[in-house]
């Protein structure tokens, strides 16, 4: 279903982009266009996630195609991963909070028996079963179809939230930390407190193919979810990128492909890659590591920007590879772009570790350093300031 190019990335946007207006709003929560055999979304996610197409390059792209005001749900949507990210790393103990949940969770055999039953497709929603194949085959599910699976798993299979946002993450190609995380606690009703999102027959009807029966019933009356902790949000402390800073070597993680397109300073050598065994927090399907290996390789030896550049790729012997690189240009001083709550976190302290003569600088889009100025509170707050973030851009 996706080829995991920049070609890819940059072609799907291309046919989509007049479709960002009116067509977007008016078909956006449909999970296909049965009507024009098409799909109804732009299917950009599996790069954006890696920002292979940064949202600040989408939203700019969109606004010279449309007025704002034909394309601001197309925009608010683009947002809200914006927002997602802003908000867990204004809260990181979150994610950190969800991890040991789910593995206490893994730990009961009678739950995660049911969780197998239900991630192997053995449900007696057969409509449920088709979606986690999709899943597995695709690595994909549409945002509208997520909500459902994710009421359905909570409210009516009785599975807790954490071992449906594992599941998402181990196949979905577009699998994030903060969108994921925070989307699944939305729909079990402690992200928005007191609120759970509740699928319902008639809506999965209106909006997909597929009829259910009516001797099936899922649970579209269940309580919200009640949470045992209180998070609070604290400050997010990074550079200021509009700096000159004195360096010519930078490393680029998976999670900030294009960082250097949307940055305004020059360097001299490039470091990318991916050490996959640290990779690790879930265990991802390889359809999904080798999605990001494709996508890393495609990004630096098919991107014209970078042919200017002299960049390295590793994979196996990430760590030692590094050292050999530093080694080899004599480099004492490396930019590392600011990555958000996930697997790259941990990836730089090793490195920062296991290189304590380096200097390694923390460096910030600012687009990120705008938009989570609003990200501390809910997106009806962050949504008003939407204008005022297009402005900078």
């Amino acid at each position: 279903m996706f080829e995991s190019s920049f070609k890819e990335a940059h072609d799907l946007f291309d046919r989509y982009l007049p479709k960002t207006g009116s067509y977007y709003n008016n078909k956006r929560n449909y999970s296909y266009d049965y009507e024009n055999n098409t799909n109804s979304t732009s299917l950009l996610s599996p790069y954006v996630r890696y920002r292979i197409l940064s949202e600040e390059d989408i939203i700019r792209r969109v606004l010279n195609t449309h007025p704002f005001s034909k394309a601001e749900k197309y925009i608010q949507e683009i947002y809200w991963r914006t927002y997602w990210k802003g908000w867990l790393e204004h809260r990181k103990n979150v994610y950190d909070d969800y991890l040991l949940d789910r593995d206490k969770h893994f730990a009961n055999l009678a739950i995660k028996q049911l969780y197998e039953k239900a991630i192997e497709g053995r449900t007696e929603l057969t409509f449920f079963n088709d979606w986690v194949d999709e899943i597995k085959k695709n690595g994909y599910l549409h945002n509208h179809v997520r909500m459902w699976f994710a009421s359905i798993w909570i409210f009516t299979l009785n599975l807790p939230w954490q071992l449906g946002a594992n599941f998402f993450m181990e196949h979905l190609l577009d699998g994030d930390p903060a969108s994921n995380t925070l989307s699944w606690r939305w729909v079990a009703g402690i992200q928005t407190k007191g609120k759970n999102y509740l699928a319902r027959k008639s809506n999965i009807t209106k909006y997909s193919n597929i009829i259910i029966n009516n001797n099936i019933e899922i649970n579209e009356y269940a309580h919200p979810k009640v949470e045992k902790y209180e998070y609070s949000p604290k400050e997010i402390s990074i550079n200021d990128v509009d700096s000159k800073i004195d360096l010519d070597s930078i490393l680029i993680p998976s999670d900030e492909l294009n960082f250097l397109t949307n940055f305004d300073q020059k360097f001299k050598y490039i470091f990318s890659g991916l050490p996959l065994k640290d990779y690790n927090d879930h265990n991802y399907s390889k359809k999904v590591t080798d999605h990001l290996k494709k996508i890393i390789l495609s990004n630096f030896n098919d991107n014209e920007f970078y042919k200017k550049y002299t960049y390295e790729i590793h994979f196996d012997d990430y760590y030692n590879s590094f050292q050999s690189w530093i080694s080899k240009y004599q480099i004492k001083k490396v930019g590392i772009p600011y990555v958000t709550k996930g697997n790259w976190v941990k990836i730089y302290r090793k490195i920062i570790k296991n290189n304590p003569s380096v200097n390694f600088v923390y460096l910030q889009r600012k687009y990120d350093k705008e938009a989570w100025k609003f990200s501390k509170k809910g997106f009806f707050n962050f949504k008003k300031h939407i204008p005022e973030l297009i402005s900078k851009l």
